[in-house]
C-alpha cells in the first residue's frame, strides 16, 4: 500500500495566525478568554485551554475589562460594539480574508446595494459577515437563490452584491454566479473563496481520482473539512472522515494499492502526523 499525503493538507494562514495569537497571549500570562471556538478543532481548543485560555460562548460572558480573542471566523458589528461597551481589550484573530468580505458588504450597502452571501446560513463565518450588514440575503446554493428570487420577482432588478463564504466550493459559487447572471439585471460579484481553500479542494479531487481510499482528517464541525470529504466522495469509492488517529480502525482497512490523506484547514500538523504514522 502506498500512502500519499496531499501537499496542502492542514492549517491555512488564517487558522495558523489565530492559533499563534492565542498561544502568544497564553505565554504572556494575560487574563484572556476566547469568544467561541477560535478554530473548528476540539483538540486544538483543548490544548489552548490547558495553557490557561478559557472559552466563553456569548459576549455577555466576557468579564468586564478582560482581554477577549475574536475567533478566525470573525464576529458581527454588534458583538464588537458590545465588547467595547464592556471595556474589553479585543485581540482580533479574524482571518484577513474574512475581514475583507466584511468591508465589501459594508461598502455595498453604503452604495445602496443589497449583499447576497453564498454560504451555510448557520456557519459562524456567514453569521459574522451578515452581522456587518443591515439587510443581507443568505443562500446556500443556486437552488436556494432561485427560491429567493421567486419569492419576490422585483428582487431580480435589485442592485445585488454577491460574496462567498471563504470555505465554499467552486461549484457552489459558480452555479450561483451563473444563475444570477441569467436572472438578475444589476448584480456584481466578488469571488471571496479563499485561494488556499480552492487549492486544497483541487488537490483532494485529483488525489481521490487516483486512490482506492481517501482519509480526510478534521473536526466534524469544520465546514471546509466536510467539503473536502464531499469532493473526495465524488471520485473515490471509500472515504473515511476522522478527527484524529484514534478514530482510525486499521482492522477494517481495505487492501487499496493507493491511499490518499488530506486534512481540513483547522487540522494541526501533529494530528496529521499521528494519522500518517499509524497508517504507515
Amino acid at each position: 500500500m502506498t500512502l500519499i499525503l496531499a501537499r496542502s493538507a492542514g492549517f491555512c494562514y488564517g487558522v495558523r495566525r489565530a492559533v499563534e495569537m492565542a498561544e502568544e497571549t497564553a505565554r504572556q500570562g494575560r487574563p484572556c478568554v476566547m469568544l467561541g471556538s477560535i478554530i473548528h478543532n476540539t483538540d486544538v481548543i483543548r490544548r489552548l485551554e490547558e495553557q490557561g485560555l478559557r472559552t466563553v460562548e456569548r459576549p455577555e460572558e466576557v468579564p468586564a475589562g478582560c482581554t477577549v480573542l475574536i475567533r478566525s471566523h470573525g464576529e458581527g458589528r454588534a458583538v464588537h460594539q458590545l465588547l467595547a461597551d464592556r471595556g474589553a481589550e479585543i485581540l482580533d484573530a479574524t482571518c484577513p480574508n474574512v475581514t475583507h468580505i466584511h468591508k465589501v458588504v459594508q461598502q455595498a450597502e453604503a452604495q445602496g446595494r443589497r449583499p447576497v452571501i453564498v454560504g451555510t446560513p448557520d456557519h459562524p463565518e456567514v453569521l459574522a459577515i451578515a452581522g456587518w450588514c443591515r439587510s443581507p440575503a443568505v443562500v446556500s446554493g443556486a437552488e436556494e437563490l432561485e427560491r429567493w428570487l421567486q419569492e419576490d420577482p422585483e428582487r431580480r432588478d435589485f442592485p445585488l452584491t454577491f460574496v462567498s463564504q471563504t470555505t465554499s466550493t467552486r461549484k457552489i459559487w459558480d452555479d450561483c454566479v451563473k444563475k444570477a447572471k441569467k436572472e438578475c439585471t444589476n448584480a456584481e460579484f466578488f469571488d471571496t473563496i479563499c485561494g488556499a481553500t480552492s487549492k486544497r479542494q483541487e488537490e483532494a479531487r485529483q488525489l481521490a481520482q487516483t486512490c482506492g481510499m481517501m482519509v480526510v482528517i478534521g473536526d466534524r464541525k469544520s465546514s471546509n473539512t466536510r467539503r473536502l470529504a464531499e469532493i473526495c466522495r465524488e471520485a473515490c469509492p471509500d472515504v473515511r472522515l476522522i478527527e484524529r488517529a484514534a478514530d482510525l480502525d486499521l482492522s477494517h482497512m481495505p487492501r487499496a494499492e493507493r491511499v490518499g490523506i488530506t486534512a481540513g484547514a483547522s487540522t494541526p500538523a501533529w494530528i496529521i502526523k499521528e494519522v500518517y504514522d499509524k497508517m504507515s
